[in-house]
């Protein structure tokens, strides 16, 4: 092990000391027909682990000086919630499909992008409100 991917490793632990929640991984999987409801996968158990939470941002930018219409509709910078884990927490690879459950506040997401491994120690795992 590389001294970068110590100190890696190292800061990953303190994120999830500092900002570490506890979150239900589970596996979905396309059943028998496609345009049902995705079927718990059965090869893949659920698990749980430590993450940090980031909440979805909103903000609104400065307008500029002239009186442009177009500059006042498209003013707004949005984000989604996402989680990033360390790959060590992690008992198999989440993908599209997969849902997760924030233990603090029962809320269920979907993972609808690939997740993105930083290559070193966590992965960013972008999630979308899942509706009950």
């Amino acid at each position: 092990m590389t001294p970068f991917e110590r100190a890696a490793a190292k800061a990953s632990r303190a994120i999830d000391r500092v900002h570490g929640e506890t979150f239900l991984f589970e596996a979905f999987t396309v059943g028998a027909d496609v345009d049902l409801p995705k079927v718990a996968d059965p090869s893949r158990p659920s698990f749980m682990a430590v993450a940090a939470w980031h909440n979805a941002t909103s903000s609104i930018t400065p307008k500029a000086r002239g009186s442009v219409q177009d500059d006042n509709a498209h003013a707004w910078t949005l984000g989604q919630p996402f989680v990033t884990v360390n790959d060590a927490g992690l008992q198999w690879r989440p993908r599209p499909g997969d849902r997760i459950t924030r233990a603090k506040t029962g809320a269920v997401y979907e993972i609808t992008k690939p997740p993105r491994p930083d290559g070193v120690a966590r992965t960013t795992i972008p999630l979308t409100d899942r509706k009950r």
